[in-house]
């Protein structure tokens, strides 16, 4: 069994996908981070959308298709991984420092 080239498989489709994906996500979450029970619950909704899209997107048969499915996951990654490096890490050690 081999996989199909990378060239295929990730493509210029793909790397717009993404892009549009962290534009849209990532503005709506820190547009919403004020107000953060309200950013969990559309974070929630935008997931529910967002992944199921970009999986069966991503498992059709056309290339293109594929591409920009493929592409929509690998964006919609950067919202939770930004918030784990970006907010997480100066909480905590805020928290250990007791600086607040």
């Amino acid at each position: 069994m081999t996989s199909p080239d990378t060239e295929v498989r990730y493509g210029p489709h793909s790397f717009i996908a993404a892009l549009a994906t962290i534009a849209i996500v990532e503005t709506a979450t820190w547009m919403w981070f004020p107000y953060w029970i309200a950013d969990l619950y559309v974070f929630g909704l935008a997931t529910a959308i967002v992944v199921p899209t970009g999986f069966f997107m991503s498992q059709s048969g056309g290339i293109k298709t594929a591409q920009v499915g493929r592409g929509m996951l690998i964006g919609y990654l950067a919202t939770p991984l930004t918030i784990a490096l970006a907010v997480i890490p100066p909480v905590v050690i805020i928290q250990l420092l007791r600086l607040v």
